[in-house]
């Protein structure tokens, strides 16, 4: 990405950011830049990297949890229960960001948090389901990997069209990635 194309200063002023009376900055200088790559990159891309990284965990906590004799269906429950929280948090603000309040209340975040827990355990039975199976099959993380991508569809839509769909007058507006308005 070349020096200055993305977000500047006045779209982080448009999303709540920026200098507030008495020029007092709510960002550091370091967060425009970050969030200029991070607010600019379109949404798929933001999803699947989040989804990289709890995949990964899920992955990780498998591997450690098992170890402890547990047995790897119990194991890839636990790994993926906590590694949905992640995902909920990184979702909430790399994500869908933009579709969340500027002054977000508890209840508002409990509400999304419960609702996202609730898709979590729909992709539960998916990624479970398929992991079970796929053990016949090929070496454990591999049929965990799998039962992750299985979930991943599941998971996009029911974020996008429910969980963190835009919501008049409470979200904090649109930052719109190169794909627009397709289909999400």
């Amino acid at each position: 990405m070349k020096r200055g194309s993305g977000f500047r200063r006045r779209d982080f002023r448009r999303l709540g950011h920026g200098p507030r009376p008495g020029g007092v900055d709510t960002l550091p200088p370091q967060a425009h830049n970050l969030g200029s790559y991070v607010y600019g990159t379109p949404r798929i891309v933001r999803f699947l990297s989040v989804g990289v990284v709890a995949s990964l965990l899920q992955l990780f906590l498998l591997y450690l949890i098992q170890l402890t004799g547990i047995s790897k269906l119990l194991a890839n429950f636990f790994a993926f229960e906590i590694s949905a929280q992640v995902n909920f948090t990184l979702s909430y603000f790399i994500t869908w960001y933009d579709r969340t309040p500027k002054k977000p209340t508890v209840r508002y975040v409990i509400e999304r948090l419960l609702a996202f827990n609730g898709m979590a355990a729909t992709t539960l039975v998916i990624n479970m389901s398929v992991f079970a199976l796929m053990l016949f099959f090929v070496h454990y993380l591999v049929a965990a990997a799998l039962g992750i991508i299985a979930a991943t569809t599941t998971n996009f839509i029911i974020s996008s069209r429910l969980i963190f769909r835009l919501r008049e007058g409470v979200s904090r507006g649109s930052v719109r990635s190169t794909l627009g308005r397709w289909p999400f």
